[in-house]
């Protein structure tokens, strides 16, 4: 009885934490939009959808059990939208859906080899400062900069303790991540082509003792429409 009580709470508490985050997305969301449209009324405007490749790795802190950690990447990727406003100097703010995660791996005191691998979904708002160095008719290159938020829609994680394998859908990784952004791209024509580096500010796990901080090397194609 008292471990269905427990079961019950549990996930209330997990339906309580989605809702707040689709809160959060969709609130976020909106200000998007009406900071964009406000902006739109007094500067140049370009919008448009975008795709791009994810390749993303865990940087792993375990000081209290090891400090040797072998850290590998996994790819993923990513689509969604951009809105670009400004001249030389722009502002644009994104709303993507990404696919992340990254994987370590250690031998703990007792030379059993401990694997951790994580997969992760997340809603992310990146909000860039950019540069235009070179802005002629029908070409541009640009470098910019700034923050991104994600928050966390599913995660999945899978652990390996001597061989012996668990996996499961669970909430160890923080539901909303900060991060950093720089990077670089080209326009031509219709089409615009980013280079960027996604730094991780915050700390994503949830365990003791453990520091995850996410960063993702991305690539990405856009088609502006407008």
């Amino acid at each position: 009885m008292v471990l269905l009580r427990y079961k019950y709470y549990q996930e209330l508490l997990r339906n309580a934490h989605l809702i707040r985050n689709k809160m959060k997305i969709r609130a976020l969301s909106v200000l998007i939009i009406i900071f964009v449209f406000v902006l739109s009324s007094s500067g140049q405007i370009t919008l448009g959808p975008k795709i791009g490749l994810n390749l993303s790795r865990l940087s792993a802190n375990l000081d209290e059990v090891t400090t040797s950690i072998k850290e590998e990447g996994k790819s993923g990727f990513q689509i969604g939208a951009f809105a670009r406003v400004g001249g030389k100097t722009y502002l644009q703010p994104e709303l993507l859906y990404s696919v992340r995660g990254g994987s370590y791996s250690y031998s703990d005191a007792a030379g059993k080899l401990v694997t951790g691998s994580y997969d992760f979904n997340s809603i992310d708002i990146p909000v860039l400062v950019g540069y235009k160095i070179i802005n002629v008719p029908f070409l541009n290159m640009r470098i910019f900069a700034g923050p991104i938020i994600s928050f966390k829609t599913k995660e999945t994680s899978k652990f390996t303790i001597d061989g012996i394998e668990q996996t499961f859908e669970r909430n160890n990784l923080s539901s909303a991540n900060w991060g950093a952004n720089i990077g670089a791209g080209i326009d031509f024509l219709m089409f615009t082509f980013d280079v960027r580096y996604e730094l991780g500010v915050k700390n994503i796990s949830g365990e003791t003792g453990e520091s995850l901080k996410n960063n993702i090397f991305n690539i990405s194609l856009g088609w502006k429409i407008l």
